[in-house]
């Protein structure tokens, strides 16, 4: 993998995380996407040995601070992510569009679901989490995500 290529996907996972911290409207605000997750999941699908579990660390404790949770959380739970896509990323290289929209949507509701255990866990948290509606809006963003940094890796390899 190129400096560029690392650059950009860089400055992928820096927008993740400036569209995670984006405000939404009441209305929507419990569909917002995971951002972060998404590219995260591009960045190890592209390339799984450039990033491998070592991102699990600044993007986990990153998201803990943005979301002000117990440190580590997001760690554990971005790391068990990473794995999983490193060990199914040969598999979802033949997959068609649809069948790596089912498995990000299995992937994002791990997440959601180790988190919402975490909390109930450590902290006897008594209300639910909404694990279904960012798990499916970051289903849907996948396809556009998916195909701009395609198209950028593209473009300057050429």
């Amino acid at each position: 993998m190129s400096i560029q290529s690392l650059i950009i996907g860089l400055l992928a996972l820096f927008f993740g995380f400036v569209l995670e911290h984006l405000p939404m409207p009441d209305l929507i605000g419990w569909f917002q996407p995971l951002w972060v997750l998404v590219v995260v999941t591009l960045l190890v699908f592209q390339a799984p040995r450039t990033f491998g579990l070592w991102l699990a660390v600044p993007a986990g404790l990153m998201l803990d601070a943005e979301h002000a949770t117990l440190m580590g959380t997001h760690v554990f739970t971005m790391a068990i992510h990473i794995f999983l896509v490193q060990l199914f990323f040969r598999r979802m290289e033949v997959f068609n569009l649809f069948q790596q929209m089912g498995v990000v949507l299995v992937l994002a509701l791990l997440h959601q679901l180790l988190r919402f255990w975490l909390a109930q866990v450590l902290f006897d948290y008594p209300h639910p989490i909404d694990i279904w509606g960012p798990a499916l809006s970051s289903v849907f963003v996948w396809p556009w995500v998916f195909a701009l940094l395609r198209l950028t890796v593209l473009r300057t390899h050429t």
